[in-house]
């Protein structure tokens, strides 16, 4: 049995789906919650709750270590935050394993930036994003 360890993790963003993905450098670790709601098919008379899938949908999020890109997809995923009137057809892949097939993928929409600085720390920027469409996984 093969265990994955963090460092073999990996992601490849392309701001418009267009087929230039390309893998970002220093992330430092990346994490994504993909949910599916539950619908309610009960009827009178029931005794237990029963229940169908519904919508599939998921949140994610990446920290980059901050080393001032001055171009690239990097920078285009620092700055995916402030694209007005958003298409949310920005694309990832997030990898389980280095150079394998273990991956999510999927549109998303980034919603939101963490910037900050520590005295004596590597810069961190926290980017937040949410699945806009289906999420394909292949775990």
């Amino acid at each position: 049995m093969a265990f994955y360890r963090g460092q073999q993790g990996t992601v490849f963003f392309d701001k418009d789906a267009e087929g230039g993905k390309s893998e970002l450098a220093a992330i430092r670790s990346w994490s994504t919650s993909i949910t599916k709601e539950s619908i309610g098919t009960d009827v009178h008379g029931d005794s237990s709750h029963s229940f169908i899938g519904g919508m599939i949908g998921g949140t994610g999020s990446c920290e980059v270590f901050y080393d001032a890109p001055s171009a690239g997809d990097k920078l285009d995923f620092l700055k995916e935050v402030v694209v007005t009137n958003d298409a949310g057809n920005a694309f990832i892949e997030l990898y389980l394993d280095e150079a394998g097939g273990k991956k999510i993928t999927g549109s998303i929409l980034v919603t939101g930036a963490e910037y900050g600085a520590n005295v004596g720390e590597i810069e961190v920027v926290t980017v937040n994003f949410t699945f806009n469409g289906e999420v394909t996984m292949s775990v």
